[in-house]
């Protein structure tokens, strides 16, 4: 699961829920008064709306739902929408208003927005910092401080947009401070509308302003679904595929009318529909795979709609005006910021979210969200501090302190000494065997002159080449083992989820839903190309070839897809691949996968480590340090890699299950040293000690070539 959005901005909201109505025009107002303090007296002028804070209520209790896991909100994360939709309604509702006055200034506005929303941000870093050195492993320690400097730096979105997978994977699940991300965002539009609405203001007629927001709201919005087609995975944190929520609800503002009024009637349809096109979009099962999409413009219209001004009295704004709505929205700020922690510290520490627990994270969240409202925000909020002061508090030492952490924790190794000894003796294993140049040899190809991707014996040049998945990648310590022992070097590439053979694509796989992997069929074509350049005296293959032996494979998109069809072209590709090799003068060698990561075996053996011993045992961990084998393969791969050794004489096949496995079971941990470091790949330490094993048992395969 991931985060959404916040109610971070609530302008115009009031802990007692009192319409305040105070005069601009009184002399004594005026009298001492800082710009400050009289956009705060322009800010509460507003007219409280508590449908309002029931829409916020609305939104967070959607999230909050979500995240717990319920299957009855599948796309609770719409939350996050209409809080973005409620911001841009009332962010260009207040700095209009106090531009229309000439009382606007930069300053006031950035200083309460800063003291509204980052006193309470802090006090969550400062909290979840404490889990995470309580709780977090060492590289996990390290990775949240990193998180925690880009919350500090206003750009967490982009930090989780690299660090995951996508939204609501499992690599996003442990981050305490995921959902900040939409806090960034919202920072990243108090950047630019302010400026925007001044320049506009400023040369532009009221109409022509309409009409130019209006324009890029819905340049925007052609932008976020480009984005979400092009970037699946990755569009759902970026702030230009977000813009156009926030604009929606500029528009709302700037077209609403107090002078026209739809009547009750009308007033009841359209907010009964706004809050059913909601529930829709909130109860889909298939929507976040390409998100934000025209679901999310459903979303903010019907968000749009309930804010308009022109609307009257109506059922809807009777129910959004409920007052224990009310009473939640007016702390969801609170409750957004802290749910999320709470989940996500279950979640590291492997505690399944069982009714008990989510009725104890439903009520530690309220209160707790309580006690930051009355405690922190309401206390922090009424500042008179200036701006000056205001960004040496509230930004700048907090931006200083979370970049020495991160840096002190990097130089440090995330501090292992914090688990004990014998947890520090396993971790220093492990840091001690990293191969720190092998991440940077996903995702890309190099000529051979990156000397960072080179392995092996040290040569002058790459005499053989590693291609592959990220399976491939995970071999490093194991091919670098027998590299060294033949005395040559190896220029070793790899590309996430691709199967790289020639002249086939990958559709509909991995991240890529309802399009081609070209990113794989291309930089397949490069590995090829440098095979027939370089004339390798091994080129190898990496694959976690059982993943492969679906439907997914074609040659062109309007290929018919099937099993048996996509299995065929998977065969002529491995051929064609195979010809391609022995022709440039290479020796062919296939490798294997290791044994497939037990479901939860890493959280087994580190159990008892992250929980201090509150969770688990010494006997369970020795549990998990095996797990049953069959020996079992893909019949028809078996039958394939047994054909193709047959008719390629050169071919060697090296299987690392040969030193993991015994006839009924397989190592998952090594002297109590884990051999898996994430999703099925195994540690470095685990590749070397496999590739040390083969070669004492078996001998060195890269001796074999003529």
């Amino acid at each position: 699961m991931s985060q959404d959005s916040q109610g971070n901005l609530e302008v115009p909201l009031h802990a007692n829920h009192i319409h305040l109505r105070e005069s601009l025009h009184s002399p004594s107002a005026h009298s001492g008064e800082s710009t400050h303090e009289l956009i705060g007296r322009i800010e509460r002028s507003i007219e409280y709306r508590p449908d309002i804070d029931g829409l916020r209520a609305i939104a967070v209790l959607l999230v909050l739902i979500y995240h717990a896991g319920f299957s009855f909100l599948p796309s609770g994360f719409i939350g996050v929408d209409i809080f973005f939709v409620i911001s841009g309604f009332l962010t260009t509702s207040i700095i209009l208003r106090a531009m229309d006055k000439g009382s606007f200034t930069f300053s006031g506005f950035y200083t309460r927005r800063i003291w509204r929303l980052q006193p309470a941000v802090i006090a969550l870093m400062v909290a979840t910092m404490a889990v995470a050195a309580i709780f977090y492993l060492p590289d996990d320690f390290v990775r949240f401080l990193k998180s925690d400097k880009s919350v500090a730096q206003f750009v967490s979105n982009q930090f989780f947009a690299k660090e995951t997978t996508g939204y609501a994977t499992p690599d996003a699940a442990n981050f305490l401070l995921l959902h900040t991300w939409s806090l960034a965002i919202e920072w990243q539009w108090y950047l630019v509308l302010p400026i925007g609405l001044w320049l506009l203001n400023r040369y532009l007629s009221p109409t022509m302003l309409k009409v130019v927001v209006l324009c890029l709201t819905l340049g925007a919005m052609v932008l976020a679904f480009y984005l979400t087609n092009k970037t699946p995975d990755k569009s759902y944190y970026y702030f230009s595929a977000r813009i156009f929520e926030l604009l929606i609800g500029s528009c709302a503002m700037l077209l609403g009318s107090t002078k026209f009024r739809l009547n009750a009637v009308a007033s009841s349809v359209l907010g009964i529909v706004s809050l059913a096109v909601i529930a829709y979009c909130a109860t889909r099962s298939d929507i976040l795979q390409r998100f934000p999409d025209y679901h999310a413009l459903l979303v903010c219209l019907a968000t749009a709609a309930l804010l308009y001004r022109g609307v009257g009295e109506s059922l809807s704004l009777k129910v959004l005006s409920f007052p224990p709505l009310v009473f939640v929205g007016t702390i969801s700020y609170s409750l957004y910021l802290w749910h999320w922690p709470i989940l996500a510290t279950l979640s590291y520490l492997d505690i399944s979210l069982t009714s008990e627990w989510k009725v104890a994270y439903f009520a530690a969240t309220f209160v707790i969200a309580f006690l930051s409202y009355v405690l922190i925000e309401n206390r922090f909020r009424k500042s008179k501090a200036g701006l000056v002061k205001t960004l040496m508090i509230l930004l700048l030492v907090p931006v200083v302190c979370m970049s020495v952490l991160y840096s002190a924790s990097k130089k440090h190794d995330g501090w292992p000494e914090r688990f004990g000894t014998g947890p520090t003796a396993v971790l220093s294993k492990l840091k001690a065997a990293e191969a720190p140049n092998r991440k940077h040899c996903l995702d890309g190809v190099s000529d051979g002159s990156d000397v960072r991707c080179v392995m092996g014996a040290p040569q002058a040049k790459p005499q053989a080449l590693l291609i592959g998945d990220s399976f491939s990648n995970q071999q490093w310590g194991f091919v670098d083992t027998l590299a060294k022992d033949a005395n040559i070097s190896v220029l070793a590439q790899a590309f996430p989820a691709c199967l790289t053979l020639p002249k086939i694509y990958l559709y509909n796989w991995w991240k890529y839903k309802d399009r081609l992997y070209t990113e794989c069929h291309d930089t397949s074509k490069q590995y090829f190309d440098l095979i027939a350049k370089n004339h390798y005296k091994y080129v190898m293959l990496g694959l976690i070839w059982e993943s492969y032996v679906g439907d997914g494979v074609v040659t062109k998109l309007d290929d018919p897809r099937t099993v048996e069809l996509s299995r065929q072209r998977f065969e002529v590709a491995i051929r064609d691949a195979l010809d391609a090799i022995t022709q440039s003068g290479a020796t062919p060698v296939f490798l294997k996968a290791p044994f497939a990561m037990p479901a939860g075996v890493n959280d087994c053996l580190y159990r008892t480590v992250k929980s201090r011993g509150l969770t688990g045992n010494d006997e369970e961990v020795s549990q998990c340090s095996s797990a049953p084998w069959t020996a079992s393969e893909d019949p028809w791969l078996t039958k394939v890699f047994t054909d193709l050794k047959s008719e390629y004489s050169d071919l060697i096949i090296i299987d690392p299950k040969k030193v993991q496995c015994t006839d009924s079971t397989c190592m998952t941990a090594i002297g109590g040293v884990p051999v898996y470091r994430d999703i099925g790949h195994i540690t470095d330490y685990a590749s070397y000690k496999f590739g040390e094993t083969y070669l004492q048992k078996y001998g060195n395969p890269l001796l074999q070539a003529k």
